[in-house]
């Protein structure tokens, strides 16, 4: 299933009351997903409040799941009783009784002990965990890799198959475009994976260890090289300590690819002379340099710019000005409302449904 498919179907899956499971391939955006859930379900019931607390499965003990067994007295007799577990709290450090439902997040759970697996997987079915029981409207949803990922994972278990819903993410680069533009993904780390799908979204785990490229190594490399950028944007690939560096998080291969085209980038037209003459700026005629430009004018398109992008977007082939609209309108909503780019999508009936994207 597509990620974008999941965010749409999440308000469901919490209405039914089932335990969830996500599984695929490491760093593919499973549990930055799953952290939308509370944003999403208030835009369904604007009046309740939802929270969520996140748990990494590699660290959990049957002690963390259930709470410390202690004596307690009442009317004279004692008793012994769970306390409550450290993820009772969320991170507004509220109990979770003081919201109407919620997400408890078990990230990494195929690297759960088997008997902690055991005990959550109880809690998810029926909400009851030791002594306790969580609170009405809380869900126990979980997510982790498969086990030929070579992530750690332990046995898995039939009744707890056989209890859930477990939910295979499918590779989508439209669905992970839709995330990167709205979270300042670069232009150049997009456009890489737009034409290097085999070498982001790899199937499986390379055959020898050590760094590798996937959605998540190449955000963590871009967001590195973006902090290390000059004023004029651009990080400094000549340095061969940033090729190292790099290299350390997505391979040697992928990171001189990626330069290659961040270097392709540097020889393209600035955003000033665009918007000077839009009619006129230099036009690129290889694919991947119209694919650069089409997503670098899209993360930089403003109110006040739009009129001008879309003149010089107009001179792209069509499919580069489609993925320039999908990505700007996802990114920015707002922009939809200007006049040129409703006389723009009115000239060109493949571009109407690009207002789909900023819904």
């Amino acid at each position: 299933m597509k990620l974008d498919t999941v965010l749409a179907r999440i308000p469901a899956w919490y209405e039914s009351g089932l335990c969830i499971h996500l599984q695929s391939a490491p760093g593919r955006g499973k549990s930055t997903t799953i952290e939308a859930v509370p944003e999403l379900l208030a835009s369904r019931y604007p009046d309740k409040a939802f929270g969520i607390v996140i748990i990494n499965g590699g660290s959990l003990t049957i002690a963390d799941a259930t709470g410390y067994l202690v004596p307690v007295t009442r009317d004279g007799s004692s008793y012994s009783e769970f306390t409550r577990p450290f993820w009772w709290m969320t991170a507004e450090n509220k109990p979770l009784e003081a919201y109407d439902g919620g997400i408890v997040f078990v990230d990494e759970e195929d690297k759960l002990d088997v008997d902690v697996k055991k005990i959550l997987g109880e809690g998810a079915l029926s909400g009851r965990l030791g002594s306790h029981r969580i609170p009405p409207g809380w869900r126990i949803w979980t997510a982790g890799n498969r086990q030929r990922d070579r992530s750690g994972s332990t046995r898995r278990l039939d009744h707890l198959i056989n209890r859930r819903m477990e939910i295979e993410i499918t590779d989508d680069i439209e669905s992970w475009i839709h995330w990167a533009v709205q979270n300042n993904v670069s232009a150049e780390a997009i456009a890489f994976t737009k034409l290097n799908p085999t070498i982001v979204f790899a199937s499986e785990v390379p055959e020898v260890q050590g760094p590798w490229c996937t959605p998540r190594s190449l955000v963590l490399a871009d967001r590195f090289m973006q902090a290390l950028a000059g004023p004029d944007g651009a990080a400094p690939i000549e340095d061969p300590d940033l090729a190292i560096e790099v290299a350390g998080l997505i391979g040697v291969a992928a990171q001189r690819q990626f330069f290659a085209m961040i270097a392709t980038r540097l020889k393209l037209p600035a955003l000033e002379d665009i918007l000077e003459a839009p009619e006129k700026a230099l036009l690129p005629q290889k694919i991947d340099e119209q694919m650069l430009v089409a997503f670098f004018l899209a993360a930089r398109a403003e109110r006040d710019t739009i009129g001008q992008i879309i003149r010089y977007i107009e001179r792209l082939p069509v499919d580069m000005a489609m993925a320039f609209g999908k990505a700007a309108f996802k990114r920015a909503p707002v922009l939809i409302a200007n006049k040129e780019v409703m006389a723009w999508t009115k000239r060109n009936a493949g571009m109407i449904n690009l207002l789909q994207y900023g819904r």
